[in-house]
């Protein structure tokens, strides 16, 4: 059995201040065992990716949520695109190959051949990659924990068999999940949003020449799993538009129930691209209809006086 376990526990151990644990795949008894070790009043921070479909198959826990909500020290969060394992406590990191998994640290066996190197964190290459990971992480709570373990019981009820799994290449070569750049979050252009679906499913006669075409490049922006029936391929795209930090923004600024124009104005102030309050209100009105069509219970529009009004529903 090898020390990688071994030495992240050591790590932890001794943490004076802060612990960031960052892995693709966090399995629950894992960082159970960690948190036992861990002294009372340091803050720890898990950043991890929720891919339904690697859940499903049984490579990460979401139940890692339960261990970790109930402390005002502790958080989660979500970046689609992780692939890095990074553990650092104060100052000093552990960074390599190894998930936080019995299996990665050493810790059942058969165990995994892994690689975690001891670092400062002070080297300017682990700075600069800290602050690009937390740039764009999406926190989770307890809407966005339902809304993917609907879409995984979802997944495991089509597929009790075999989960159909994405290999990352295909995830690299479409560039995995959602394009954000610094200059520019990704919002949806294809304004009817039933016909993704079609496309996905290549109903091809039921679309027009143009739509197929949107609907094409909307597609890209994902990457899914091939063969899902209509209502998981919904629950599944919902699942990513709320791990998405466009839909986390408009998420917490509708709590209060918001006027078109007001989140039309909210999102021309986030976007630097949209340069007018016309192409905020086409972009606003695409993404709305979108968010209503996706994550029907999680958000509604109602139209007093003829302006439309958005809002959650749990609000």
């Amino acid at each position: 059995m090898n020390s990688l376990g071994i030495e992240l526990e050591n790590l932890c151990r001794n943490a004076n201040r802060e612990i960031l644990l960052v892995a693709p795949f966090i399995k629950k008894a894992t960082l159970q065992r960690l948190l036992t070790i861990i002294p009372a009043g340091i803050t720890l921070r898990c950043i991890t990716r929720w891919q339904p479909e690697e859940i499903a198959s049984g490579v990460s826990d979401l139940e890692i949520w339960y261990l970790l909500k109930e402390s005002p020290n502790f958080s989660l969060a979500l970046r689609s695109d992780l692939h890095a394992k990074y553990y650092r406590v104060d100052q000093q990191c552990l960074i390599g190959s190894a998930n936080l998994t019995h299996k990665g640290l050493g810790w059942s066996m058969p165990s995994n051949l892994e690689l975690l190197v001891p670092l400062p964190a002070e080297i300017q290459q682990l700075q600069a990659f800290e602050k690009e990971l937390l740039k764009n992480c999406v926190e989770v709570d307890q809407n966005l924990f339902n809304q993917v373990s609907e879409t995984v019981q979802l997944l495991r009820q089509q597929f009790p068999d075999s989960i159909p799994l994405i290999n990352d290449s295909k995830r690299d070569q479409l560039s995995y999940h959602f394009r954000q750049k610094d200059s520019q979050i990704w919002i949806p252009t294809l304004r009817y949003p039933d016909c993704l679906y079609l496309a996905y499913s290549k109903q091809w006669e039921k679309l027009t020449t143009a739509t197929q075409e949107a609907a094409n490049e909307e597609l890209k922006a994902f990457s899914l799993p091939s063969h899902l029936s209509e209502n998981v391929f919904n629950y599944y795209i919902g699942t990513l538009l709320l791990q998405t930090k466009i839909v986390q923004k408009i998420d917490e600024f509708v709590k209060i129930p918001r006027r078109f124009g007001a989140v039309r104005n909210f999102l021309l102030a986030l976007d630097d691209t949209i340069t007018n309050k016309s192409e905020a209100s086409h972009a606003w009105q695409t993404l709305m209809r979108w968010l209503l069509y996706f994550l029907p219970n999680r958000y509604a529009v109602s139209v007093p006086n003829y302006s439309e009004i958005f809002h959650r529903i749990d609000c």
